[in-house]
């Protein structure tokens, strides 16, 4: 394996949820702005960039958040992002929910390279966040982050099962189960 290999599948692998984080330890804002910046090279379709960033650092805010979030959310980060979408730059209207996946993924591959850990939240109330930051009508919160400095620690890992793997077509006789 190269080492171009070795770095890349190293910080995929890195990549892992952290749920409990080092307290009062803040995130440099240096360091949110460098995974900003990973997050603005993924691609997006027809480069339009159809995501706007709601980064949070004051702890009430942080406090608002939690409570739109149904279970799995009470974590102790010290920041968070918001990925919105806008489909006010989305031509065919929707609010490019894949393009800001693809921003989120960035930022939690390059996070740990910086020393800094990650947990995406998918339970949160959209409605409830879009409120409490008072969105307009265009923009939709897509995806959570919460970011700190890890207060535990987690070995690289892939999750692969050759049983999710179709060659060629879907296998449907596959038991599909959890």
């Amino acid at each position: 394996m190269g080492i171009t290999e070795r770095i890349v599948f190293g910080a995929i692998y890195a990549r892992r949820s952290i749920r409990r984080f080092e307290d009062g330890r803040q995130v440099e804002r240096a360091k949110i702005e460098k995974l900003l910046r990973a997050a603005m090279a993924a691609p997006t379709a027809c480069n339009i960039q159809p995501w706007d960033f709601i980064v949070v650092t004051e702890r009430a805010i942080i406090d608002g958040i939690k409570r739109t979030i149904r279970q799995y959310g009470d974590y102790n980060a010290q920041a968070a992002i918001v990925v919105c979408g806008n489909s006010a730059r989305v031509p065919w209207g929707d609010h490019g929910e894949l393009d800001c996946a693809m921003a989120l993924e960035n930022i939690m591959v390059a996070a740990p390279t910086l020393g800094i850990g990650t947990v995406c939240v998918g339970g949160f109330d959209r409605a409830g966040v879009k409120a409490l930051f008072a969105l307009p009508p265009t923009v939709e919160p897509i995806g959570l982050l919460y970011l700190g400095y890890p207060g535990e620690r987690k070995r690289p890992r892939t999750k692969y099962l050759e049983e999710a793997v179709h060659w060629n077509g879907y296998d449907s006789s596959r038991d599909s189960g959890p």
